[in-house]
């Protein structure tokens, strides 16, 4: 084939996926997953309204009518041969399935209907890994039914998405023009699936660039090592001594201006990836690395993201020189930017913002446990999966009428509460000034009683032995982590073999850390109110 062939082919291809991917194959996996209750069953779980057990027969039958016919469309067209790329959608679809297949049931609700979600998911999901057309199915199911609509598993979900897409657009354009041209079919997914995954820090990079008065504010003036003091008050990393902590807040400290300089450019190679092999090659393995980093100094872990990085990585390394000639250069890079852009307009799909100004405060509500023994535990977001994710951020600010000025981890968007915060005199009146001017009340009075209740039925089933974890005891370090680690505190962790809870305190903390002193001082530490889940 001619360049300008290629060209047109990949062109074709590539905005066929886009079209598709927007006004089909995502709207479907979303009208599915919502109706096999997606965003509902957490929500309502937590509020302590207890759903019924899955979704109903009718929408269910909805769900299995339309993902068949997507399914038989896909194989009636003929899928195009993914070849090596294969790797990238089946990695992605794989480590959403083992995070989700292995998370906790929710102990609080009867456990049948949890154990058939998940063994129809786990077997829906090794059928699709071997045959892709249901690939889609499987995403429905571990979106709609465990909880997998989450940030943290989205550039994931949309890699098995566009990939899906992306076949029906190449199997359909074989048919119309008559003709198979796998390397350069392989080489238009190649951009398909690197631009997806870069798109989400491409679109972080935005968020940052944004938020000061000029471009380069958030790289001059953002206090990044406060990330690591804010994570640690919040409790990760305190298997570390504090001592061990300051030393590491005040080594990244003067280097914090050049860490910001190293994110952004890592967070923009993704404008210039598809230039040469090798720049797409840095991007990605930058990315990845990156959110290895930002890991170990704040316990937030892209999991998903750091695996399907390594494996798309993996793929590009060892990318046959027929489909490098044809995924590189001017017009591949073209064909990315373009996409890049109708992201950042939001055209397409929708990454999360990513970009604050980081502080020294931080404010949240926490749980603590006392057993029949007389002993004290600390209840932390890990023991309260499936739902780690809402306990490790903000769910408790519902349950206090203090206001609140920062993000979980002491982030805000507004530059002046930043300077106030910096500036805070702790032992002055400035935080209340602070709260009365830019603070925010979540109390809702009704989400508390809810989630009253919601707590003294878990600890009622797991005091009376219901089952917690869908693997046996011996296989329980397959769990797969998190994405918030904020396993730590001040009082050991709790765990059903320290025997059963008498009573839950629900408690309210604020830490501020002194740059200056390189140490925490804790402002305020209270019991909100205290659940007794002994009956």
């Amino acid at each position: 084939m001619s360049p300008s062939s290629v060209s047109l082919r990949i062109t074709c291809e590539v905005a066929s996926t886009v079209l598709l991917y927007r006004g089909l194959v995502s709207p479907a996996v979303r009208w599915c997953a919502r109706r096999l209750g997606a965003g509902e069953y957490p929500a309502r779980a937590l509020n302590g309204a207890y759903p019924a057990e899955g979704a109903s027969g009718r929408s269910v039958l909805q769900v299995c009518l339309l993902a068949m016919a997507m399914t038989a469309t896909a194989v009636a067209i003929g899928l195009a041969p993914h070849g090596n790329l294969v790797w990238v959608p089946a990695t992605a679809l794989a480590i959403v399935l083992w995070k989700h297949l292995t998370h906790d049931y929710d102990a609080a609700h009867e456990l049948g209907w949890q154990r058939l979600d998940r063994i129809a998911a786990a077997i829906i999901g090794a059928v699709a890994l071997a045959y892709p057309p249901l690939a889609l199915a499987a995403v429905i199911t571990i979106c709609g039914r465990l909880g997998g609509w989450t940030h943290h598993s989205m550039a994931c979900v949309r890699i098995v998405k566009a990939s899906f897409a992306w076949s029906l657009a190449a199997g359909t354009y074989d048919i119309l023009v008559g003709s198979h041209a796998p390397e350069v079919s392989a080489a238009g997914l190649l951009i398909v699936l690197g631009t997806v995954y870069l798109s989400h820090y491409v679109f972080a990079l935005k968020s940052k660039l944004c938020l000061g008065a000029k471009p380069w504010s958030w790289a001059t003036e953002n206090r990044t090592e406060l990330l690591a003091a804010s994570a640690y008050a919040w409790g990760w990393g305190r298997f570390v001594p504090e001592k061990t902590a300051t030393k590491v807040i005040r080594w990244i400290a003067p280097v914090a201006v050049w860490l910001n300089v190293a994110t952004l450019v890592i967070e923009g190679l993704g404008l210039v990836a598809y230039a040469h092999r090798w720049t797409l090659l840095v991007a990605i393995v930058s990315a990845a690395f990156f959110n290895s980093v930002v890991a170990v100094a704040s316990g937030l872990l892209f999991l998903e993201n750091i695996v399907v990085g390594a494996a798309l990585a993996v793929v590009v390394f060892r990318l046959p020189p027929a489909v490098g000639a044809n995924a590189f250069g001017f017009a591949p890079w073209l064909i990315s930017l373009f996409i890049l852009i109708a992201v950042l307009k939001r055209w397409v799909w929708r990454p999360t913002d990513l970009g604050w100004w980081d502080t020294p405060l931080t404010a949240r509500v926490y749980w603590t446990a006392s057993t029949r023994n007389g002993k004290s535990f600390g209840i932390y977001n890990d023991f309260m999966s499936p739902f780690d994710r809402e306990y490790g951020r903000a769910l408790g600010n519902a349950l206090t009428t203090e206001p609140f000025v920062t993000f979980p981890l002491g982030g805000v968007e507004d530059s002046a509460l930043r300077d106030r915060i910096l500036h805070l005199d702790i032992d002055g009146e400035d935080l209340q000034d602070i709260k009365k001017q830019y603070g925010r009340c979540y109390w809702k009075p009704e989400f508390e009683k809810n989630h009253t209740a919601y707590l003294e039925r878990l600890f009622a089933r797991l005091n009376a032995g219901t089952d917690k974890s869908p693997l046996p005891r011996p296989l329980g370090w397959l769990k797969a982590p998190g994405g918030h680690l904020y396993y730590w505190g001040n009082l050991p962790r709790y765990r059903v073999t320290e025997g059963p809870v008498e009573a839950v305190q629900v408690r309210f903390r604020e830490i501020y850390y002194c740059s200056r002193q390189w140490k925490w001082v804790c402002l305020r530490d209270e019991v909100l109110f205290e659940i007794n889940t002994s009956t």
